[in-house]
């Protein structure tokens, strides 16, 4: 049997056809693997640098924090916070002619070496007084947050609403002295 170069010819392509056939059937799960071993690499040297970033940044934020510390109210460890608390937002709402018609005080919850205490209010007042009220609380630094801020009209021409201020402070041991913030003079 003789063999015609244009049979050698088919027999070659339909080799490497073949060939070829094998080749991406077995080859392509290996290059879709490595394509995502390269991602996941990739990802890694990103979440490296961004760890290394933050890890330099430590100690500035390590001096904040420790700034942030030191106008935190210390009290006694039997201390109830609850009134200093109650009185603090009152006379805010006060002072800007914002009526607190309603408070509601949670429980004390430790979080890390500080404690924080969350007072829900309902108020009554005017979107000048509420947005005075809401820069002075601001102005507390770390002592004092608000959230869940709710506003609704009311038929009076004033509105109606309630949020939560969060308090923060910490505790010191009944033998050491405590420390609390210089009251502020409010200011109109």
């Amino acid at each position: 049997m003789k063999i015609s170069s244009r049979e050698m010819v088919l027999a070659w392509l339909t080799s490497v056809a073949v060939l070829g056939g094998i080749t991406y059937v077995i080859g392509k799960p290996r290059v879709d693997e490595w394509k995502d071993v390269v991602a996941q690499q990739q990802d890694a040297r990103r979440k490296i640098e961004t760890t290394q970033r933050l890890v330099a940044q430590a100690p500035q934020w390590n001096a904040k924090l420790a700034e942030l510390r030191k106008k935190l109210p210390v009290y006694p460890p039997d201390k109830d916070v609850t009134a200093d608390l109650g009185i603090k937002i009152d006379n805010m709402a006060k002072a800007h002619e914002l009526r607190i018609l309603s408070s509601d005080t949670d429980k004390e919850s430790l979080k890390g070496d500080m404690y924080e205490l969350a007072a829900n209010c309902k108020w009554e007042g005017t979107l000048d007084a509420l947005v005075r009220f809401l820069f002075d609380l601001q102005n507390e630094d770390a002592i004092l947050d608000v959230s869940q801020l709710t506003v609704s009209p009311n038929e009076k021409k004033a509105l109606r609403g309630g949020f939560t201020v969060y308090c923060s402070y910490s505790r010191v041991a009944s033998g050491k002295e405590s420390r609390k913030p210089e009251p502020k003079a409010p200011e109109k």
